[in-house]
């Protein structure tokens, strides 16, 4: 018999394990969802929409499914589910997140690459994880709202901020947020619904202290061409390698090719799994200039430990820092930044 599955949570972290879910050919029965806005549609991406308790009724031996990755939403959802009574998997099994476990050649490399204490205590409890996932026993996640400007990153008052996988502009309203002088804007942007809210946000006259915010509608890789892209309009949206030919095609560059205005001297990348290939289509700018990174390393397995190695083979100038923004192994980020900048 096949398991009745229940996602709890209809927003993007639901939206990703339903299409993974589908791609192992396994249809969930329904979202459920507490927020009044999302339970108005009667279906997000084909699947209804209905409150717990609904669920509850129309599917008692379901199997339930937490979609949130993030606190205090992860943990509310999760105290919701126990109080229900309901059976329950977690997330990391319905998610296309490989949880592997690094090769041991790569420990001692990674120790010696750590920048501080708390880099190594994260970095030694993901492994203890993913030998034995539990979110119990996980040490708590860093607070999301410094995800990419920790404080132990120096600002510049000419920073030019190269924004990655720029969304809908919610980064960059963070950095607008954090820095009170700054140089220069560049926000990278290849799903045409989120690159229109970018661009409306660019636009707006708060925002410019005469740098300007230079918004470019295309993907970054380790080439120069065209290749398939599947635009979700959310968070989502991802560089598409799938022979079949889903997805529309888009403009994609290295970071290298691309003429800026000024070096970047903050790079920040979350483009779903295509970290490495920018970074390699970004090595003579790493070599040159050592710009701040906060590259994403939870989209594919191995980023845990390719994306530092990478980095430092490229430009091994640099100190690191790896946080984790989110329960279990997701909003896993590694910051490579130089010494003259560590606070």
């Amino acid at each position: 018999m096949k398991e009745t599955i229940v996602l709890f949570g209809a927003g993007a972290t639901g939206r990703t394990s339903l299409k993974y879910l589908r791609s192992q050919g396994i249809e969930p029965v329904c979202f459920a969802d507490n927020d009044e806005r999302k339970k108005q549609h009667l279906q997000v991406d084909g699947l209804p929409v209905f409150q717990p308790a609904i669920c509850t009724g129309k599917f008692p031996d379901a199997t339930w499914v937490a979609c949130a990755i993030s606190l205090p939403a992860a943990t509310e959802i999760r105290n919701q589910l126990k109080a229900m009574g309901v059976k329950t998997k977690p997330l990391w099994e319905y998610l296309p997140v490989c949880h592997g476990l690094p090769p041991e050649s790569v420990y001692p490399d990674l120790v010696n690459l750590s920048g501080d204490v708390e880099t190594q205590n994260e970095w030694s409890g993901q492994v203890v994880f993913r030998r034995n996932p539990d979110y119990d026993r996980q040490r708590p996640p860093s607070d999301i709202k410094d995800i990419y400007f920790p404080d132990f990153i120096a600002h510049r008052d000419d920073e030019h901020f190269v924004d990655c996988g720029a969304a809908d502009g919610d980064t960059v309203r963070e950095f607008l947020a954090r820095w009170k002088n700054w140089g220069h804007i560049t926000a990278f942007e290849p799903d045409p619904s989120n690159f229109a809210k970018l661009l409306a946000l660019s636009r707006i006259s708060e925002y410019d202290n005469g740098g300007g915010i230079d918004c470019q509608g295309l993907a970054l890789s380790d080439y120069d061409g065209a290749t398939r892209f599947i635009a979700t309009g959310d968070y989502s949206a991802h560089l598409s390698y799938d022979s079949s030919g889903i997805g529309s095609m888009t403009a994609v560059y290295k970071l290298d090719s691309i003429k800026l205005s000024t070096p970047p001297t903050y790079i920040k990348m979350d483009i779903e799994g295509a970290e490495l290939e920018a970074l390699w289509g970004a090595r003579q700018i790493l070599k040159e200039h050592k710009p701040v990174l906060a590259i994403c390393a939870y989209h594919t397995s191995d980023h845990l430990w390719q994306i530092p190695l990478l980095i430092h083979a490229i430009q091994p100038d640099y100190k690191f820092f790896f946080r984790r923004y989110a329960e279990g192994a997701f909003e896993l980020v590694w910051y490579a930044v130089p010494t003259e900048r560590v606070k």
